[in-house]
């Protein structure tokens, strides 16, 4: 919920009110209705923006199939077609009957199934590049998107939530106390304000086409999965994921070019987190926990790196692969038991001193029969060869730039 709707005043009767708007008449806010003629999502559209309002709160706009021949009339019909209430005619649809949701009340909304159910909205030539509000009995919350033209799937198996209780879309700029006021009706219909309550995020927001993310409250998160996986996001709010453990490709496959200094102290798999971003500079972060770190950081634009813990680490295959890396810290793997780090610093452009330091790092743990392989950059120099001969007589595989 935005900090918009944090704001409120007292009305007269005793209860609370958010600022500017029209004076409720239930204390409840999960039931407070709106008197007739009051803002509506709708105001949204008056000057023919385009985009989609749905509200499954409205059974009238629900039919049990994509032809709109049947109307969804009680708890537990599936829904095939979901009229759009903006005016601009996007209707949503799901012509395969076992991939339709179901209506259900008590707040009326749909409910999939987290498999195949889902409505499809086809996005015009021209796609659109605006806000989306997504309400659920998880939480809700506005979103910059970039839509491009085709089929746009709401439900699926990657989703926030089991249900869907109000879906806006609007193309252009939309004002936060807009995006605010939409967030605001669709919890008034029923749906949840906060997500700090859900423990489970996997796959929350994946391929959304998200553009910005809001400071959403997800203290509660243990799995992040591929929470934010395949977005657009060019930055990433400081949200608090203190609790999380899985981070595996959380902010994988996003525009990225830097990362707030999230806590994520209790994180143990970091596998693939950061992968295939744009990201120039990576903050102090504590890994100390972290066990799986293969390919979290492949595939940027790190030039250099900070000294971070990972002596917890096991698996540091492709790790660091596919950067312009030239400063690599000392000491990085002291106390670190790992044995495999194959392709870890494949593709890289580590200066002397730093591929020195890191085999004299690795070779100082006594481990034996690894994996260890570096490309493009310096050749080790004698320093670095004495660590890998100490390696090999411990049955280590080395590959080094310079082919020693």
């Amino acid at each position: 919920m935005s900090d918009f709707l944090s704001r409120v005043i007292q009305n007269t009767e005793g209860f609370e009110v958010p600022y500017g708007f029209p004076e409720v008449t239930e204390t409840s806010f999960s039931t407070r209705r709106f008197a007739s003629g009051v803002w509506s999502p709708l105001s949204l559209f008056k000057s023919g923006e385009q985009g989609a309002w749905y509200d499954p709160s409205d059974i009238s706009t629900l039919f049990q199939d994509s032809a709109g021949t049947i109307p969804v009339t009680a708890d537990g019909d599936p829904v095939g077609l979901m009229l759009d209430k903006s005016g601009n005619i996007n209707n949503g649809t799901q012509p395969v009957s076992v991939a339709r949701s179901v209506f259900n009340t008590l707040p009326s909304r749909l409910t999939i199934d987290k498999v195949d159910d889902a409505i499809v909205v086809n996005v015009p030539v021209g796609g659109w590049i605006g806000s989306m509000v997504i309400a659920t009995s998880d939480g809700t919350a506005s979103y910059g998107v970039d839509l491009p033209a085709g089929d746009y799937e709401i439900g699926g198996n990657y989703f926030s939530s089991n249900t869907i209780n109000g879906v806006l879309l609007r193309e252009g700029v939309v004002d936060a106390n807009d995006l605010a006021k939409t967030e605001c009706y669709f919890v008034g219909k029923g749906a949840k304000a906060s997500y700090g309550d859900a423990t489970n995020f996997n796959a929350a927001w994946y391929r959304n086409n998200l553009t910005s993310f809001p400071l959403l409250d997800v203290s509660s998160g243990v799995d992040f999965r591929s929470a934010w996986n395949d977005n657009n996001l060019t930055s990433f709010p400081l949200l608090d994921v203190s609790n999380g453990t899985n981070f595996r490709s959380a902010w994988q496959s996003n525009n990225l070019t830097s990362f707030p200094l999230l806590d994520v102290s209790n994180g143990t798999n970091f596998r693939s987190a950061w992968n295939d971003n744009n990201l120039t500079s990576f903050p102090l972060l504590d890994v100390s926990n972290g066990t799986n770190f293969r390919s979290a950081w492949l595939g940027n634009n790190l030039t250099s790196f900070p000294l971070l813990d990972v002596s917890s680490g096991v698996d540091f295959r492709y790790a660091w692969n596919d950067n312009p890396l030239v400063d690599f810290p000392a000491n990085m793997f002291d106390n670190c038991l790992a044995a495999n780090f194959d392709s870890c610093f494949s593709n890289t452009d580590l200066s002397e001193s730093s591929i020195d330091a890191i085999l004299t790092s690795i070779n100082s743990n006594g481990t034996s029969n690894g994996t260890f392989d570096q490309s493009g950059g310096s050749a080790p120099s004698a320093a670095g060869e004495s660590a890998i001969s100490s390696m090999r007589s411990r049955g280590w595989v080395v590959t080094v730039t310079g082919g020693y």
